[in-house]
């Protein structure tokens, strides 16, 4: 990966790059049946596929990046130990390479940069078979401002012609655009997406108040963007 493209692109091409390595754990996991779930709290759990996408994305920037700051969601899935090399993702997105990065972000530095890590969003729907409703989220900040974001879908599939691709991922920049989805036509009533399982008066009422033409109740806030 040329260096002389900046940094703060570079690091979003890898995010890219890794989010869709993490997806292909979470699908792997599952497919193999043992979730290995462990309950952090009420109604708040982690499993397999929380731990092991975490671990392939913090070792995996960590290695790209030796200076940067990364926080990931799950506390006992900081230490990445010994990650197995296929893991282990070296790759860039191209698309993002391409991009014209802003004159503000040029020079930025690793040591300005927090990146967020949320491995498995929706893990109470991975844990219940609601999987399209899954994503791995990846955050950039610059200076504690945030800049730039990736949402992966490891569940979605589209079909072109006789190829079936698993997976799909957008990604932003601040001042550069986003990329990986056609945007849609604006709805022409109000459409509110909302929480599945997490509801509470004070959002209901609110709801009622909004008297939106559809609500949506779906799990993990990744998810809520697709929607």
């Amino acid at each position: 990966m040329s260096t002389s493209i900046p940094l703060i692109v570079r690091i979003l091409a890898s995010s890219v790059s890794v989010a869709n390595r993490a997806g292909k754990i979470v699908r792997d996991v599952m497919n193999k049946g043992e979730l290995g779930i462990v309950e952090k709290g009420k109604d708040d759990y982690q499993t397999e596929a929380d731990r092991s996408a975490q671990r392939c994305i913090i070792a995996s920037l960590a290695t790209l990046y030796p200076k940067l700051n990364i926080i990931g969601e799950e506390d006992n899935a900081n230490n990445v130990g010994d990650v197995s090399s296929d893991w282990l993702v070296v790759d860039a997105d191209k698309d993002v390479l391409s991009l014209q990065c802003p004159v503000h972000l040029q020079s930025v530095k690793e040591e300005d940069i927090v990146v967020w890590v949320d491995p498995l969003d929706g893990t109470s729907e991975y844990t219940q078979g609601f999987l399209e409703h899954v994503t791995v989220l990846i955050g950039i900040s610059v200076n504690e401002k945030p800049i730039a974001g990736v949402i992966h879908q490891p569940y979605y599939k589209n079909t072109v012609g006789e190829d079936v691709k698993v997976g799909r991922t957008i990604w932003g920049l601040q001042d550069a655009g986003v990329g990986g989805y056609t945007p849609a036509q604006p709805p022409d009533s109000l459409i509110i997406t909302t929480t599945r399982s997490h509801s509470n008066p004070l959002v209901e009422a609110a709801l009622q108040v909004m008297n939106a033409s559809k609500v949506l109740r779906v799990g993990g806030a990744g998810y809520k963007q697709w929607m």
